[in-house]
Parts: C-alpha cells; sequence; structure tokens
C-alpha cells in the first residue's frame, strides 16, 4: 500500500530521462475488423532528441489474416501488392516490437485509430499486448487551439499542425516520413510551453 501511494503521488520525472517510441501506421481502410496494416514507421526520442538510428520502416507481406488487395488505397500510400509480397511477417514485427517498446512511452498523431489496429492484430495473432503509456500529438492540438479556430478536421490533420510551429511541409501517408514528422511536432508542442520542468506525469496530463 504505502509503495502504491507513493507511485500515485509522485511528481514525475523529467520528461527528456523517458525513452519515446513515435509510430506511424499505413492502414488499408479504418476498421480494423476489415481493413489492415500495410505499413508501419517508427523513430526513438531519448534526451529530448530524435534517435534516427533507432528508425525503421517496414512494409507487411499478405497473408491469411490479411489477405485483402491494395489496389484501393494504393494511390494514396503508394504500395502495391508487389511490394507487400517482399514485406515482414506482421505477427514477427508485433512481438518484438511491442516487446523492445514495452517501456517507453507511444507518441502518436490520433492515437485511437492505430491503438485500435495494434491491439486488434496483436490478440488475433496471439501476441502479448503491453500496458503502454501513450501520448497524442493531435489531442495535444485540440485542447490548445480554441474552437472556434478548429474549422474542419483538416485543421488537425498532421501537416496542418505542423504549420502552427513553423515545421516544414512533409509529404502525407509515408509511414516514415509520417512518424518522423510526428516526433518533430511533439518536441515542437513541448518545447513551446513556458514550464521549464516538464515531467512524464504533467505531458499525460497534456496530451
Amino acid at each position: 500500500m504505502v509503495n502504491w501511494i507513493k507511485h500515485f503521488f509522485r511528481s514525475g520525472d523529467a520528461w527528456e530521462s523517458r525513452r519515446y517510441w513515435v509510430l506511424d501506421l499505413e492502414l488499408s481502410g479504418l476498421d480494423p475488423v476489415d481493413s489492415h496494416i500495410l505499413s508501419a514507421g517508427w523513430v526513438c526520442i531519448e534526451d529530448g532528441v530524435v534517435q534516427l538510428d533507432q528508425a525503421g520502416y517496414c512494409l507487411f507481406r499478405k497473408s491469411a489474416l490479411m489477405g485483402d488487395d491494395v489496389s484501393d488505397s494504393a494511390h494514396v500510400h503508394h504500395i502495391t501488392d508487389q511490394q507487400r509480397e517482399q514485406g515482414v511477417d506482421l505477427r514477427l514485427w508485433l512481438k518484438q516490437q511491442l516487446a523492445q517498446h514495452q517501456h517507453d512511452i507511444w507518441v502518436m498523431h490520433h492515437s485511437p485509430l492505430d491503438l485500435r489496429f495494434l491491439k486488434m492484430h496483436s490478440q488475433r495473432l496471439g501476441v502479448h499486448w503491453p500496458k503502454a503509456e501513450t501520448l497524442d500529438t493531435m489531442l495535444y492540438e485540440k485542447r490548445r487551439v480554441p474552437p472556434d479556430r478548429l474549422g474542419t478536421h483538416a485543421t488537425l490533420n498532421l501537416n496542418a499542425c505542423r504549420h502552427r510551429y513553423s515545421l516544414p511541409h512533409y509529404r502525407s501517408h509515408h509511414a516514415f516520413s509520417d512518424a518522423l514528422a510526428t516526433a518533430e511536432l511533439f518536441l515542437a508542442q513541448v518545447k513551446s510551453r513556458r514550464d521549464t520542468h516538464l515531467t512524464d506525469r504533467k505531458l499525460k496530463r497534456l496530451f
């Protein structure tokens, strides 16, 4: 009980002391029941800096679970069925990456969508689903920008959010460039705050 109370009321660790796994998925649709993960891109942030030596990108090959083609979304993601044939096994990737990053803080732009896909596919493939901490750069922006300035959903897309921090426009719908763009946006959001003593607990309340 004493340890639980100490954990609950701890002030938190300096945000830079934690490692952040910034992830983006490209999907064949919006419903994880009948859509699939086509590719993943990721980078890590350590000591408040993007670590490109810990970055990665991969396509996932078709399987019995991922038996559909990508004809309907190929023009968006620029991924073909021929490219997927050279991809990696989704189950193996999930098993390796979720174990490797289970103690990191996960960062995504619109995390509910990607998390639904990750969790459902992990359960289908018998991969342990960790209770990871997650932060959402879109949610942070939605909370920060006055409602009368939000307008349509387009004002919360990744490049629109980056524009508000004078970050350059990146090509959309590629998992790696979107992951890197999200990492840069996250750092800009954190460093734009006047609070110089941000902790991991405070970030969870903000994002």
